[in-house]
């Protein structure tokens, strides 16, 4: 399938794997769906599922945590483990909970607390540098994210120490748990800000997934001159019209008519569809 298929893929899985537990978050890990799938399947990151640790692999850290579910499923598609393993999300005993731990195959790092993300990549990038080594590290924050202060001492130490062998993208759905973002901490004019910072600065519409698969490239031999900050504008919910762009849609859990709904809307007829 091609990458345009596989997103719808992943949104379908995802929105089947939610509705397990009537997971909260969904609207979160809807916005960044595209994203991750242009990360794994659009020729971005280096990474191998038989060995999840492997030294020559590129790094992938989810800032946002709460989003996990949309990570989960793209490592399952890529091979890291099976649906079958997947469908004990949040079940006693699981691994899969609702943030990402290093315990699950291809996650890097536990995130949940926003604002730690960013500087795990940061350091990350570093030890890779004095290492020598060629791997690159994506990390993805929320805009609302943003808003933290360690977010901005990391970007300060990207700068300083010119790490260009890391990617930022930032999810931009504009909204954050129980409001819009200018309503609370204003972050605009971001695109400046990122770039006073040191940054080369890109925005991009990040539910196209070719668009955002191209942005996402760079030459691992060639680096840039500058780190690489991506804009990536989105809608929080993407694709379940109850969801979108709604202010309350942060931590709002489907009831089982909307999913049922939702079923419908993506052609999910029966367990083995997604």
């Amino acid at each position: 399938m091609n990458i345009e298929e596989r997103a719808d893929d992943i949104r379908k899985k995802f929105i089947r794997t939610a509705a397990l537990i009537e997971a909260t978050h969904a609207a979160s890990s809807l916005s960044c769906v595209d994203i991750i799938t242009a990360l794994y399947f659009g020729g971005v990151l280096r990474y191998d599922p038989t060995d999840p640790l492997t030294e020559s692999r590129d790094r992938f850290i989810l800032s946002k945590g709460h989003a996990a579910v949309a990570l989960y499923n793209a490592l399952c598609e890529a091979g890291f483990f099976t649906r079958e393993a997947l469908h004990t999300y949040c079940k006693p005993g699981s691994i899969f909970g609702g943030h990402p731990s290093p315990v699950i195959p291809g996650v890097e790092c536990v995130t949940g607390a926003l604002g730690h993300g960013l500087p795990f990549a940061a350091g990350t990038a570093l030890s890779l540098r004095l290492k020598k080594s060629d791997s690159l590290v994506y990390v993805l924050t929320g805009d609302g994210e943003c808003q933290e202060g360690s977010v901005w001492e990391a970007a300060a130490s990207i700068s300083r120490y010119n790490l260009t062998n890391l990617i930022w993208s930032i999810d931009y759905n504009r909204l954050q748990s129980d409001d819009e973002i200018r309503n609370v901490v204003n972050i605009e004019p971001l695109q400046e800000k990122l770039g006073s910072f040191g940054f080369n600065v890109t925005r991009i519409n990040g539910h196209a997934v070719n668009e955002t698969a191209a942005a996402l490239k760079i030459d691992r031999h060639n680096l840039p001159a500058k780190p690489l900050a991506l804009i990536a504008n989105t809608v929080k919910g993407k694709g379940i019209s109850v969801l979108e762009n709604k202010t309350d849609s942060h931590s709002r859990m489907l009831t089982k008519d909307e999913y049922e709904s939702a079923f419908k809307q993506f052609g999910i007829l029966e367990e083995g569809t997604a």
